[in-house]
């Protein structure tokens, strides 16, 4: 249930933050290639904990692709809103049914987890994008840098509102130790401390070095977010 719930919030985030590349930066091949990943990503977690609504997510994940060269309809428009409103609202759902926490503080948990694994990895992407569409506007990456830092202090902010519940710091914090420390380490504090060195690198417009941080950023998000998941099962809170 704990890897189904990482792999949907992945999956929302990457397709969420999509708009903020904008495809006439990126081109509909890009476009492409993150409903591909999101759509496998849900797979994977239909694979792990199945719910019929995730094959229903997959079936929309594939109108929205073939409707790509629609931009500008209602055809294309209307499922893609949908999918967008379907990823966060079973993001919720399974944050609720695997933490036990409640609708509020499920809801605080998946949308601020969405927000940092999908700006993070979205950025790792892109910039690997800019290999394969040369001179592409260092717009779209500018857009994400400071949508991971946003992300990293909402993070930072629901986790320290659920450190404040009565029982919960001493719960987490001594009892399980190494664990919460490793989760507040990596997945709290390393991305707010990656974030001057791929702003710096952005800035010049080295894509391949803000790449590279961004790979390390990654790794962080990824293992913080998966031991907050396991956390956040003990502590029935986003932590």
């Amino acid at each position: 249930m704990l890897l189904a719930l990482f792999l949907i919030d992945l999956a929302a985030g990457l397709y969420v933050f999509l708009p903020l590349v904008g495809r006439r930066n990126a081109g509909v091949k890009f476009y492409r290639l993150i409903l591909i990943v999101s759509g496998a990503l849900m797979l994977g977690a239909a694979i792990g904990h199945y719910e019929p609504a995730q094959l229903s997510i997959v079936v929309l994940t594939v109108m929205v692709y073939l409707f790509l060269r629609y931009p500008k309809r209602l055809i294309f428009r209307i499922p893609a809103a949908l999918l967008g409103a379907a990823y966060i609202a079973i993001a919720i759902k399974t944050w609720h049914t695997a933490t036990g926490a409640s609708w509020f503080w499920s809801a605080l948990g998946a949308l601020s987890s969405i927000a940092l694994l999908g700006s993070v990895n979205l950025a790792m992407l892109l910039g690997h994008w800019y290999l394969v569409v040369r001179g592409m506007s260092i717009d779209p990456l500018k857009i994400l840098t400071h949508a991971t830092l946003a992300s990293a202090i909402l993070r930072l902010a629901v986790v320290g509102a659920a450190l404040l519940m009565p029982g919960v710091w001493t719960s987490m914090a001594i009892r399980q130790g190494i664990f919460f420390w490793m989760r507040v380490g990596w997945g709290l504090v390393g991305p707010l401390a990656l974030y001057p060195m791929v702003w710096g690198t952005v800035k010049i417009r080295s894509t391949m070095a803000a790449t590279g941080i961004l790979y390390v950023d990654v790794v962080a998000v990824v293992i913080g977010e998966v031991l907050g998941g396991w956390l956040s099962a003990l502590a029935h809170l986003p932590v």
